[in-house]
């Protein structure tokens, strides 16, 4: 039986100087600034939509409230993660990974939706195709960066290496 662990016992660590990270940390504190972009989807919702939808009288309470859960989601859940992934500790380094797979699934899932939303034609599409163009531009460099990251180079995400804690001798 194994016994249970809390992260307050684990060791303290040191980031591995060979592959601290560094590159994508930086990458990290850049996203999640370009990510403070999307606070107007929350505060000024409807002239966001009205610049990017197709059809501005479509701007109903449902599109902003929608719209404003993206823009929380964006900045208060991705920011926040790759917030969390910038720092050099334990937590920081182990969340990379995972950062940026949910960050590639996310942009991999929404590049097909933008463009089947490209190949429809009249009242149906709700974005222009250039928004839509405009929209899978910005997404595909990062998500292409995240699968070399990750496949082709995961040393980018950086290492540590455990301090070592000498153990008191046990009184008798």
């Amino acid at each position: 039986m194994s016994a249970s662990k809390s992260p307050a016992t684990n060791p303290p660590i040191s980031p591995d100087p060979s592959v601290d990270g560094s590159t994508i940390r930086k990458a990290f504190l850049a996203e999640a600034t370009a990510n403070l972009a999307s606070i107007p989807l929350i505060t000024n919702t409807s002239s966001v939509l009205s610049f990017i939808l197709k059809n501005p009288s479509d701007i109903n309470p449902s599109t902003i409230l929608f719209t404003r859960l993206f823009g929380g989601i964006v900045v208060g859940g991705l920011t926040s993660a790759l917030l969390a992934g910038y720092s050099n500790t334990r937590n920081g380094i182990e969340s990379r990974r995972v950062v940026y797979l949910m960050l590639g699934v996310g942009e991999a899932l929404l590049i097909p939706v933008l463009v089947n939303e490209m190949l429809k034609d009249g009242r149906d599409a709700a974005i222009t195709k250039k928004v839509a163009g405009s929209v899978i531009g910005m997404l595909l460099p990062p998500l292409l960066w995240r699968l070399y990251v990750l496949v082709v180079r995961p040393d980018l995400l950086g290492r540590y290496t455990e301090s070592r804690i000498e153990e008191k001798p046990k009184r008798k």
